[in-house]
């Protein structure tokens, strides 16, 4: 347990880490004043995020259904590693931008309900936990449709990208074998959008950033969506917000997936 501990210390100081090596080299940059994104000049734009979403994951196995229900609570005991970073680059009004979150989980509560034994007072001793690793990758291009000032709202075209692992470990006592089902999916998805900020100050330090796309592919659609408030300091744009990024999948997958919390961001623009 120990060892663990330690382990799960080292991962968030990785993840610290890292985001000090993107946001370090951005910050010898000066920053670029919103409005100056749209000078027809090529900027560009880096953020690394924290998001701490409540995961809901839902998976058949057969006879078995599970239900993995992660809280931020949770994170401590289940959570291996974490990273989200996203990045974007605009001429004018076309802009490129792409949205990269990591996530991996050991031994989550799996949601399985104890298996009653009919006449016995008791229910079958059982155990059975869930692992859960997940790369989702956005990649779009967007064009600005309406803007004043900084104040813009963007349409947006791409795809995103699901890599997926699911294991489910199950044993019921006194049987010493264990079972073990996993799933794993990999799936491109189409995507069409809207995303943009709207200022809510004469300043224009205080904003409201906001996003939503929607998409599909074969046997699944997806969604995503994100509304926060944010204020533009000299060096980088801090926003607070709540994001949510689902997945619904029909036919022999048989898996539903959302992420949903509240997300800090630092946004760095040069």
């Amino acid at each position: 347990m120990a060892a663990k501990g330690v382990f799960r210390k080292q991962a968030v100081g990785a993840m610290v880490a890292a985001l000090g090596l993107v946001a370090a080299p951005v910050s010898a940059f000066q920053s670029v004043p919103a409005e100056a994104m749209f000078d027809g000049q090529w900027h560009f734009s880096v953020t690394p995020y924290a998001w701490l979403p409540t995961i809901y994951t839902s998976a058949t196995f057969g006879p078995m259904q599970i239900n993995t229900h992660e809280t931020v609570m949770d994170y401590w005991s289940h959570l291996s590693f974490a990273f989200f970073i996203a990045a974007e680059a605009r001429k004018g009004d076309w802009s490129a931008f792409a949205d990269y979150n990591y996530v991996k989980f050991s031994g989550a509560n799996s949601g399985l309900k104890p298996i009653d034994r009919p006449g016995l007072p008791r229910a079958l001793p059982y155990d059975s936990s869930t692992d859960l690793k997940s790369n989702i990758l956005t990649l779009a291009g967007a064009y600005t449709v309406l803007r004043q000032g900084a104040s813009h709202l963007d349409v947006v075209a791409g795809a995103r990208y699901l890599n997926m692992d699911l294991n489910f470990n199950y044993s019921v006592f006194p049987v010493p074998a264990e079972v073990d089902f996993s799933r794993r999916l990999n799936k491109w998805d189409g995507i069409v959008g809207i995303k943009g900020q709207i200022d809510l100050s004469d300043d224009r330090r205080w904003f409201m950033p906001y996003y939503a796309d929607i998409g599909s592919g074969s046997n699944n659609w997806t969604w995503m969506a994100m509304l926060g408030t944010g204020y533009r300091f000299d060096l980088c744009d801090v926003t607070l917000g709540v994001r949510s990024l689902s997945y619904n999948f029909d036919g022999r997958f048989g898996v539903d997936m959302r992420y949903t919390g509240f997300a800090l961001g630092a946004d760095f623009k040069f």
